[in-house]
């Protein structure tokens, strides 16, 4: 496969050159504008380079009577009382739960305010901006030690508001629209800790320094080092995210392996520790002695990092992706394993949830992609596309087929994947093509009631929190993307979906913004004004998807053909 180094930076990047547009069978998305850092901003910075990541926030309008300031979190608060019915009581650890009806016991940890930054909290913004309202669309993004806001519609290229870490740099970070006390911005930084802090404070002070945070410490940050990434602390934040409908209550997952659970409305100051995990490789969720503070638990999760986490959008379940090669989905309050499988080769990197929590899709270091069932606990079909490194992947919430009649034996997904290869890939995911029933015939294996020899692709799910190994490929339905289509010099590091667009943004923070074509359309210019970038050609290649010699044939139905622009 592969390898990162192999298809990194840009190299041979004029020799394809870029187009502005790219066409689906719903019409031509054209790149509507892009938006970046200032160039000043250096790269190498703290602990070496960083890949940008993006967030898009959707701000909502501010309740009236609600101030500038969040309300202080408290022992007493309503997000307390819900973390505590969600999370339970109790103290000690335990190794993971297979197969039973366990619940989770809550409790301690440490956060404090300020700190880390070198900057006072202060409680007021600008107060010439006290009343600003920020509601709208933003996009968030980092680079080397700055998180950058810019306005999502509006056109112009440079941010609205930077915020400057003088201490370590920021990797990943996470919005809640529905947060109830203000803070609703989840930053989480090299050195391992989290910030959480309110996107309209931000917006509302002029300053380069994030005001009225809670600092979330990580304890665990200097008690050993991870040869592997140069000498860095291997307890660096990978992922951080919000744990939907569950107020408040928020996780972050690490480098060592290690996923931590926290309730924002804690602000206790006591020491946190968690027994230590002897054998790398098995999950051990584990619960603080205190009921002050932060974290509140403690989920080892596998050897090596923890790349990537994803909810399911009711905060049922919990999926996770690592440098070992496994998908993992847990039952979040229950503190289960639910099921798990293997990549075909190296690392996973991302993962992410359809909007009716039916299917997962996942990518990593084998260059492919995986649709994995809820409902069968296993992979139900494979991509081939990418010609490095899958970064991120995403499913299209807001896209419906044409001419749906919307039964369940018709129902069609789309969803996109980026990569190192610096291509945006989109694909479509019929599930009449992908539920193959079998035949048992008397005496004999299972087989597609195509007749084809795939005898091993079993219906049957798999047992409750086993770890499958990756079935043969040409045992699974393989897809072939509908679009791929180059959209950066350099590679790729995550993709988002509007209701308008399609954003995706590269490793060194360049954010490009591809109008959907019902709206592209209504700014649509003559032909002779298409521009395109570098040596392109001035039409899209159509090129004919075949299955590779000696692949056995199915029932899944290729698209007839693959656009590559």
């Amino acid at each position: 496969m592969a390898s990162a180094a192999g298809s990194g930076g840009g190299a041979g990047a004029g020799a394809g050159g870029l187009k502005t547009y790219f066409k689906t069978p719903e019409g031509r998305h054209k790149l509507q504008y892009e938006k970046t850092h200032s160039p000043a901003v250096v790269h190498y910075n703290h602990s070496g380079k960083t890949v940008s990541q993006m967030t898009v926030a959707y701000l909502k309008e501010k309740p009236a009577g609600q101030g500038s300031t969040p309300s202080t979190p408290s022992a007493g608060s309503g997000m307390r009382s819900a973390a505590a019915r969600l999370l339970g009581t109790g103290n000690g650890s335990r190794a993971l739960s297979f197969g039973s009806n366990g619940t989770s016991r809550a409790v301690s940890g440490n956060s404090r305010m300020g700190g880390g930054i070198g900057v006072s909290t202060s409680a007021s913004g600008s107060q010439g901006m006290a009343n600003y309202d920020g509601k709208g669309t933003y996009i968030i993004f980092n680079t080397a030690d700055t998180l950058f806001i810019s306005d999502l519609n509006s056109h112009d290229k440079d941010p609205i508001k930077s915020i400057h870490f003088s201490s370590s740099n920021p990797l990943c970070h996470a919005f809640d629209p529905e947060a109830k006390d203000g803070h609703d911005l989840l930053i989480a930084v090299f050195s391992g800790d989290v910030y959480s802090m309110s996107l309209r404070q931000q917006l509302q002070d002029p300053g380069k320094k994030p005001v009225s945070y809670q600092h979330f410490v990580n304890k665990d940050k200097d008690k050993d080092k991870d040869p592997s990434q140069g000498g860095a602390a291997s307890s660096r934040c990978t992922c951080v995210a919000w744990v939907p409908e569950r107020e408040g209550i928020f996780v972050v997952s690490h480098a060592d392996g290690n996923l931590y659970v926290y309730d924002k409305s804690k602000d206790g100051n006591t020491d946190w520790t968690f027994p230590t995990v002897k054998d790398q490789s098995q999950v051990l969720i584990s619960h603080a002695k205190s009921s002050k503070g932060n974290p509140i638990a403690r989920w080892h999760i596998c050897q090596g990092a923890i790349n990537g986490i994803s909810f399911s959008p009711d905060g049922a379940y919990l999926a996770t992706v690592g440098r070992d090669g496994y998908l993992r989905v847990f039952d979040f309050a229950k503190e289960q394993l639910i099921f798990g499988g293997k990549s075909y080769y190296g690392a996973l990197l991302c993962c992410s949830w359809s909007a009716d929590g039916k299917y997962l899709l996942s990518g990593g270091e084998d260059d492919l992609v995986q649709v994995w069932s809820m409902d069968e606990r296993k992979i139900v079909a494979w991509g081939e596309g990418h010609n490095s490194w899958v970064s991120a992947v995403s499913f299209d919430p807001y896209w419906s087929p044409p001419n749906s009649d919307e039964t369940e034996e018709n129902v069609m997904y789309r969803f996109g994947s980026v990569g190192q290869d610096t291509q945006l890939l989109l694909w479509d995911l019929a599930l009449e093509e992908i539920a193959v029933p079998l035949i048992h015939p008397s005496g004999g294996s299972p087989t597609f009631s195509s007749g084809s020899p795939s005898a091993h692709w079993d219906n049957a799910c798999p047992p409750t929190s086993v770890l499958q190994p990756s079935p043969r490929m040409r045992d699974v339905p393989k897809l072939s993307p509908l679009v791929a289509h180059r959209v950066h010099v350099d590679p790729l590091s995550s993709l988002e979906f509007t209701s308008e667009s399609i954003l995706t943004i590269c490793r060194e923070g360049l954010i490009k913004i591809w109008a959907r074509p019902i709206h592209s359309e209504n700014n649509q210019q003559p032909d002779s004004s298409e521009q395109v970038v570098g040596n392109a050609t001035a039409k899209d290649k159509m090129l004919t998807s075949s299955n590779k010699a000696g692949a056995s044939s199915s029932s899944f139905k290729q698209p007839p053909s693959v656009l590559f622009t």
